[in-house]
């Protein structure tokens, strides 16, 4: 997945991601990776969001359960929308 990434000066990077991690100011993450290989086929191609963190394979259920939160969605204009992790 290729994503670019903007410092406070304005100044752009491309990088090549295996996903991409936003660790908001209240410590909660969002993880963004590439989309999932079971898409149905009608569904335009997108990229599929974590609250917390992507569960690790062969995790337990309490590592699960402190590393993913559920997730909010408030539209706010018909191309913007607020996502955010709900806390535990």
């Amino acid at each position: 997945m290729k994503v670019q990434v903007k410092n406070q000066n304005g100044m752009v990077q491309d990088l090549e991601v295996a996903s991409l991690m936003i660790t908001l100011g209240n410590g909660e993450t969002l993880e963004i990776g590439e989309e999932s290989s079971g898409r149905p086929d009608h569904l335009s191609e997108g990229v599929t969001v974590w609250g917390g963190r992507m569960p690790e394979q062969g995790a337990s259920l309490d590592e699960l359960k402190e590393s993913t939160r559920g997730l909010g969605l408030y539209p706010l204009a018909a191309n913007m929308i607020h996502l955010f992790p709900l806390s535990k």
